[in-house]
């Protein structure tokens, strides 16, 4: 069984006096080793509630016709979410490098026992292990943007 990748449009009151209502994304995307979780500001939307809703609903209908996510719900809070993007993967959670070009964690047992029962199936998900100062990391690329298509 696959879990299907889910994504959340919360719409929410920001700005000092909460005058905007503004649209974050907050997803979980799962792979055949890893699961990353994230949410991001994407936008204000608008000074009326249903002009942003409306607005969402637009955003959550292109979600449905690129077909990424199987599960597709809109939210709205009165307060803004927090910013985060995580991932986990063979028992670690992997942190962002500070070029945020990459992702790292040390190596754990879960993740020898992988790599020692199918190398290249790992590398080609594009994970790869480097020894720094005597301990074993485990890297992967963190691009900045989906591609739905």
């Amino acid at each position: 069984m696959t879990k299907e990748n889910k994504i959340t449009l919360h719409v929410c009151r920001t700005g000092e006096k909460e005058q905007y209502y503004t649209l974050y994304e907050e997803g979980i995307v799962y792979s055949t080793y890893s699961t990353a979780r994230f949410c991001n500001y994407v936008q204000n939307l608008s000074f009326k509630k249903d002009v942003a809703l409306a607005k969402a609903q637009v955003q959550a209908a292109l979600h449905t016709t690129h077909g990424f996510f199987g599960n597709i719900e809109i939210e709205y809070h009165e307060s803004p979410r927090m910013i985060y993007t995580t991932m986990e993967a063979f028992g670690a959670v992997f942190k962002t490098s500070k070029s945020g070009t990459t992702m790292w964690a040390n190596a754990t047992p879960e993740f020898w026992e992988n790599w020692k029962a199918d190398k290249m199936a790992i590398k080609n998900a594009g994970f790869w292990v480097k020894k720094i100062n005597y301990s074993w990391l485990v890297f992967c690329r963190n691009d900045a943007e989906y591609d739905y298509s």
